[in-house]
C-alpha cells in the first residue's frame, strides 16, 4: 500500500494476471468496513508475494476465487459483527437488556441466503 497523500504509486505485480474478487461493504452511516479480498487456491501461499495489506482487511481464497458460504461466514465474523458490536457500544444502554438488533442487506447472492449464514445473523440480533 503507498502511503496516503502518494503523489506516485507503484504498480506491483503487473504481469500478475490472476483473477480475485474484492468485497465491498458500507454502512448506511457512511462508514466503509474494511474490503474483503478472495484469491484463487487452496492455502494462504496463493496471496501476493510482495503486498502488505492492511491488518484489518480480510484475506482469504477459495479454488475459483469465488464467494461463497465459508468466505460469507469468515466475513461476518471478522468484520460485520465487530462493526456492529463497536457501533452497539456507542449506544446508550439506559434500558436495554439485550443487543440492540441491526439490520444488513444483502444482494440476492446464494452464499449469503444460506440457512447457516441466516443463523449465525441471528445468533448476533443481526436481521
Amino acid at each position: 500500500m503507498a502511503p496516503s497523500c502518494s503523489r506516485r504509486v507503484e504498480i506491483v505485480g503487473l504481469g500478475d494476471k490472476r483473477q480475485n474478487t474484492a468485497v465491498f461493504r458500507v454502512s448506511l452511516s457512511g462508514d466503509f468496513l474494511q474490503p474483503q479480498v478472495i484469491y484463487t487456491g487452496k492455502t494462504p501461499a496463493c496471496h501476493p508475494n510482495g503486498v502488505t495489506f492492511l491488518a484489518d482487511w480480510h484475506i482469504t481464497h477459495t479454488e475459483n476465487h469465488w464467494a461463497n458460504e465459508r468466505t460469507m461466514k469468515d466475513y461476518i465474523t471478522k468484520v460485520i459483527v465487530p462493526y456492529i458490536e463497536k457501533i452497539r457500544s456507542q449506544l446508550p444502554q439506559s434500558h436495554v437488556t439485550s443487543p440492540q438488533p441491526a439490520l444488513v442487506i444483502f444482494d440476492v447472492f446464494k452464499g449469503q441466503m444460506c440457512q447457516s449464514t441466516i443463523d449465525l445473523l441471528m445468533e448476533n440480533n443481526i436481521h
